[in-house]
């Protein structure tokens, strides 16, 4: 006679953190914008007045809170394993986001002394190659992900969607002067960490489906869209309409800002029930 041992009740609680969360992100989007409008210098970028710890900690206590909300969520998100449309436009976005990027450094190379003939080629280089795998695994996500019959990608395909974000926080540590006063570096430097982050978790769901990564993929995907859409983008509007970012620099923003919005996706889709996992049938003699 065949058995199934009695499985225990996932830790579901629904689309509540996200919503939650998304709460949280839109008040600190608000926050940024005025503090940009009436406290920051749009020619140097210095804040006017003493808080900037306190700029800092709310986006950090957030992340926190996602993180804390994450624990109570499905480790394998059943919606993962299926098709992801909205993952997919997102990622289908960053990809046209980071051609435009590579087109604009494209142009910029044609200038005479516009940039480091070191730099911009390497910039070129790495946001093609991401371009091509963001389209190529936005497509993707519109097929069952958890499809047994389906390739899988190699582990090196996550060089070609790393390479722009690398080379964005690496050159963001070694060339931006952050200071106390300049506060839209340090925050910069955390859009580009917590995108990194993020793809580490969105490498996981392409390569193996059906890890236990829903509760990673909830807090990097709110962290990148907290700090790439709420933070750097507002930021990178502000200079450009101050005329202090050049076409590249907003390039760069959007693309962060659209990968913020592929991290809210991926975490509206980790919010759902936990997969069901294969029961072993147990027979008695």
């Amino acid at each position: 006679m065949a058995q199934r041992p009695e499985s225990a009740a996932p830790a579901y609680a629904g689309r509540r953190p996200f919503y939650l969360m998304l709460v949280f992100c839109l008040v600190l989007l608000v926050l940024r914008a005025a503090d940009l409008a009436l406290f920051t210098d749009p020619v140097t970028g210095f804040v006017r007045d003493d808080w900037f710890a306190l700029r800092l900690l709310l986006p950090l206590l957030a992340a926190l809170a996602g993180y804390l909300l994450s624990r109570r969520l499905a480790q394998r998100p059943a919606a993962l394993l299926g098709r992801c449309p909205l993952l997919g436009n997102s990622l289908l976005a960053v990809g046209v986001a980071l051609l435009a990027a590579g087109l604009i450094y494209g142009l910029e190379l044609l200038v005479p002394g516009y940039g480091s003939t070191v730099l911009l080629p390497l910039r070129l280089a790495a946001s093609l190659l991401s371009a091509a795998w963001f389209l190529w695994f936005g497509v993707r996500a519109f097929s069952p992900l958890g499809d047994p019959a389906a390739r899988l990608p190699g582990s090196l395909n996550i060089l070609g969607g790393a390479a722009f974000f690398f080379c964005v926080l690496l050159l963001r540590f070694t060339l931006e002067a952050a200071s106390v006063q300049r506060l839209g570096c340090t925050l910069r430097v955390l859009s580009a960490a917590t995108a990194m982050l993020f793809l580490i978790s969105l490498f996981r769901v392409f390569l193996t489906p059906g890890l236990p990564v829903g509760r990673s993929l909830f807090s990097a995907g709110f962290n990148i869209f907290l700090f790439g859409s709420c933070q750097e983008l507002p930021q990178t509007l502000f200079e450009w309409a101050a005329g202090t970012a050049a076409l590249s620099d907003v390039a760069v923003g959007l693309t962060m800002g659209l990968l913020g919005l592929a991290g809210l996706a991926g975490a509206w889709y980790a919010c759902s029930e936990d997969a069901a996992l294969p029961c072993p049938e147990k027979t008695e003699a």
